[in-house]
Parts: structure tokens; sequence; C-alpha cells
């Protein structure tokens, strides 16, 4: 009996477009206002570069293939999509906003107005705002407040952090989807996405560190008193650890990628010296044994240097004293092994695995820290409260690419901040 066809009504899709693997997962919301899990679907990824499309057609046969995967899981037709935006052209910072209140009320419109405020700052040519974000909300020098709404004042400041990106770089990834017939209905800052799935309100309050760490780039995201503080994106990811293998045991990336997989340790005292790893060789000569300490020892040096930077990235930014919750490991680097143990000694904070939380149906296949970001671009659509509507009649989009890209920007400005 054929499986029957799931209805479009709450039906949400997380595409992640990342530098090894592109994920699609399918979910429903729930009456918890969580998602239950209908299906996913993994490629690999060759046409993106640390985050960057670099090669339209690779990506667009990646995502086909992605997608149509998660549709025979899900009995699901996706046509639509919430996707993920990355790389090292985003670039961060945080702003302040003043004006005086009209009415001796704060209205709707006082707070748009304070947030335009602090937006209009200057950027670099070709480059678009992607993320305006509330921090904090000022009324005649009372701090702290999330929501000034209806209390009384005559001089309203926001302080806010702006996320912006290429439009170049964003543009392509939009045109990558609409090309293998996805509609982009919003674009979301991965780590901001994956930080839905894996981090609690709790830990965003008191404050938390994300690091999210793919295969091109390690991103994070610094919460504290429920807002976002401080993002970052490092260009080393998971395919620097794989060349590191490469060149330090003279062996072939898909060897060396293999090799990571299965034996990866980032802490020396995980592993003994009499353990022995099988490593093939490159131009026809026959394979060797080594020591796993060797294979160690290369992973967990450039293990600390991604740490050790972002500790610098802490004191540099003073955020250091905000992460009472300490900081939450994600993405394909959470998997190695001994990760927690050298991020605790390189950070000097309580350090633990970030896997998707708050989902139903088929959790169990996303329980692993590289779905946090395809997870949480579901659960992000989701909360916006509008079906991506991922089963539709018609094909193609109208209008000019310019113009949808456009529309996306717009939406992304008009209600992302309600969330953050």
């Amino acid at each position: 009996m054929a499986k029957p066809k799931a209805t479009s009504e709450n039906i949400y899709v997380g595409l992640d477009i990342g530098t090894t693997k592109i994920r699609a997962v399918v979910a429903r919301k729930n009456q918890e206002d969580g998602v239950d899990i209908l299906g996913l679907g993994s490629a690999e990824s060759t046409g993106i570069r640390k985050g960057v499309v670099i090669n339209i057609d690779a990506t667009v046969n990646a995502i086909k293939d992605a997608v149509h995967e998660a549709e025979r899981m899900s009995g699901v037709e996706i046509k639509s999509a919430c996707v993920g935006i990355a790389g090292g052209h985003i670039k961060s910072f945080n702003s302040r906003g003043v004006i005086a209140v009209k009415n001796g009320e704060v209205m709707q419109n006082d707070v748009t107005r304070v947030i335009e405020s602090a937006a209009a700052v200057n950027i670099p040519a070709g480059y678009e705002v992607l993320h305006v974000l509330p921090q904090q909300f000022i009324l005649d020098g009372q701090t702290e407040i999330k929501d000034p709404i209806g209390m009384s004042g005559v001089r309203l400041e926001v302080e806010v952090h702006i996320v912006t990106g290429a439009v170049a770089s964003a543009a392509n990834v939009t045109k990558s989807c609409q090309r293998a017939g996805i509609v982009v209905e919003d674009i979301f800052l991965e780590q901001l996405a994956a930080s839905e799935a894996v981090l609690s309100d709790d830990e965003r309050e008191i404050g938390v560190c994300l690091i999210d760490g793919g295969g091109g780039t390690t991103d994070m995201a610094a919460f504290n008193r429920g807002a976002v503080y401080h993002t970052a994106v490092l260009q080393i990811g998971g395919n620097n650890f794989t060349h590191d293998l490469t060149v330090g045991l003279s062996t072939s990336e898909k060897e060396a990628e293999k090799l990571k997989m299965r034996h990866g340790c980032v802490w020396m005292d995980m592993v003994s010296p009499d353990d022995v790893v099988e490593v093939a060789s490159v131009g026809g000569r026959p394979g060797r044994k080594i020591a796993r300490p060797v294979l160690t020892q290369i992973l967990q040096a450039r293990a600390e240097e991604v740490f050790t930077i972002f500790a610098g990235e802490f004191q540099k930014k003073n955020l250091a004293y905000m992460f009472s919750a300490g900081v939450v490991l994600s993405g394909g680097m959470a998997n190695l092994e001994g990760v927690e143990e050298l991020a605790t000694d390189v950070l000097g904070v309580p350090v633990r695995i970030g896997r998707p939380s708050n989902i139903g149906g088929l959790s169990d296949m996303v329980q692993d820290p590289i779905y946090a970001t395809s997870v949480g671009l579901a659960l992000l659509h989701a909360k916006k409260g509008k079906s991506s509507n991922a089963i539709v009649t018609s094909t193609g989009t109208s209008g000019s690419e310019e113009k949808m890209f456009g529309d996306i920007w717009s939406r992304m400005r008009a209600w992302l901040a309600e969330f953050f």
C-alpha cells in the first residue's frame, strides 16, 4: 500500500546548504510548540567552499538529491524551504538607536522607529543587513526592558546586534535553490538556526555560547538575557582537519576523511599508545599501520587552534563573563571524541554537546549534532506560524530572481527580531 501524501497544513522544511553536506528536514508543527520530524535527506556537497557557492550546477544537483530523499521518506512533495546562510562574508556588530517618544507612551511605531534608528549605519558596498536583533530597550534610563510597548516615557533607546552579508553570496544560494525547484521562503544565519534546535530558554537567559563546527567554517553565537550579543565566523572547519590528516599521514583526502570519522579523537588522554589504525597509502604504495596517538595529535592541534581563537574572541569582546551556562557544541566537530574535554580545558567553562530537542516524530534519526542547523531552520519557520506550503500545485516562481531575493530580505527584516 502506497504511503499517503501529507497535507500542506503545518508543514515546514529546513534546508542546510553546507560545505560538505546538504541536508533537508521535513517537519510538522505539533501541539507542544515543537515539531514532529517526518523525513530527512542528505547529499554530498561539492559546489560549496567555506559556506559560499562556487559551482551552481553542482549545488543544484546536491540540493535535488537531498530533497528527493527527504520526499521519499516523508511522503511530502517539497516545493519550498527555509535556508541557512553562512560563510566568511558574514559580518556583525552592535549598534544603538535613540528617539523621542511622541505621546509619552511607547507604541509599536515607536519601537519600529528606534530599531530603524539603530540600523541606520554605514555598511560596505555589496552588503545587505540580514538581521537586526534587539538586545534590550532603555526607557528614560531604565535598562533591561524586553518589550516597552505601553510603558510611559519620553526617551526610548535600543541596543541591537546587526548581522550583514554579501548580497551576491546570498543570491547564489537563492538561485541554486530556485533552479532545484525550491522556493526560498526565508534565509537565516546558520548559527542562529542551530541555536534554536539545541539551546534552552534558560541557557539563553543566563548566558551561553553556541559553537557550530561545519565542514568549511566554525560559527559562534553568544547569548545573554535571552538576546544575541555577538556572532562570528571562523574560516576553519572539518575540511581543515581532514587536510591536516592528508598531509600528516601522506594519504588521500578520501582516506583521511574516513580516518577522521572512524578514529577521530582530539584528547590524547583518551587513546592508548597501543591503539593502531590502518592507513591506505597513495601512488600504489602498500598500506601501513600507525599508532592512533599520531592521528590524535594531528587532530588535537587543529582543535586547540579553533578553541584558542574563540577564547581570544571572548576576551576581545569582553564576553567570557556572560557564559554562566557555558558553551554548547554542535555540527560535525561536536562528534569528535574528546571534544568536550578539550574545549573545557581551552575555554575554561563547562561544555556540552548540543543535539536537537523539543522534537517528535522521527526524532531518533536527527539526534545528532550534525542536524542542529537543518532542524533549527524548520523550528524557526514553524515558530513564525506560517506553513512553508511544502505541497503546492504550481511550479516555479513569479517575477525575476532579483525581485524574489529582495522579497526575502524584506520578510527577514520585518519579523526575525520577534524571536531573538
